[in-house]
């Protein structure tokens, strides 16, 4: 299962708004990208997941890893770094993926007008190009949120960090201080009762007919059911729903 192909679902799938006032703030929000970068030494990422771009600042980290001059910066057709993706190794990059896409879910059971308060934290493990191997800080903000709570626009932070200092991957409410570790987090209210049966079963091998006699339903609303599991998990087909219910504790 490719879960960076269900995050970036789940931003393209997003009803961005024609005119807001965040086009009219980009400036601001890179001007405060490429100051996280002088400051922290960090390599600031901000995307514009509306224009699909995403705008590069390299700090001091990205010289102790090769990956680019301190001081340089780009902006690349894309919501993704890949080129810093490169540098992670395999299972923290699903990691890190799958903890974003938690992070959503987050902030769906919260007011829109939160969703700024909050950023996620987690750790991971990166390869320089001197082929040794770096323990980095990601974080989340998600900056600019349009009144229909579309996320406009994403600023990710990468920090050199100490293995003595590493913790759960969590999401902080930046006003209240408060943690929240993402492995204590209920999902369950992403599926209703009757759709985590008809996902379960759908796990179990069940065709549409055998859940339709087993849930005492019709085929329509078994229909209806797998077509909501999708919709919600952003997945693609069963298979890729089973697996990212499985990631989310939906199903055992």
């Amino acid at each position: 299962m490719n879960i960076n192909g269900e995050l970036n679902d789940k931003f393209m799938l997003q009803r961005f708004e024609n005119d807001d006032e965040i086009s009219a703030k980009l400036d601001k929000y890179q001007i405060f990208a490429a100051g996280y970068a002088d400051i922290e030494n960090a390599i600031a990422v901000l995307s514009d997941l509306k224009e699909r771009r995403s705008y590069i600042y390299y700090g001091g980290m990205a010289q102790t890893l090769g990956i680019s001059p301190k001081g340089k910066s780009l902006s690349i057709d894309s919501i993704w770094e890949e080129e810093i993706f490169r540098c992670i190794i395999p299972e923290d990059l699903e990691r890190k993926h799958l903890d974003e896409l938690k992070f959503i879910h987050f902030l769906r059971s919260k007011n829109r007008q939160d969703y700024s308060s909050y950023y996620l934290t987690n750790f991971l493990s990166m390869i320089g190009k001197d082929k040794l191997e770096y323990i980095v800080r990601h974080r989340v903000f998600y900056v600019g949120v349009q009144p229909n709570g579309s996320i406009r626009l994403a600023l990710c932070l990468y920090n050199l960090a100490d293995k003595k200092n590493i913790m759960e991957s969590n999401i902080c409410d930046s006003i209240s201080g408060k943690i929240y570790f993402l492995e204590q987090q209920d999902y369950n209210s992403l599926l209703s009762k009757r759709e985590k049966e008809t996902l379960e079963l759908i796990f179990q091998g069940y065709s549409s007919k055998e859940i339709s006699a087993t849930l005492l339903i019709s085929i329509h609303t078994v229909n209806r059911h797998r077509q909501n599991i999708l919709s919600k998990l952003r997945a693609t087909n069963s298979v890729e729903a089973c697996k990212i219910a499985k990631q989310l504790k939906l199903i055992q």
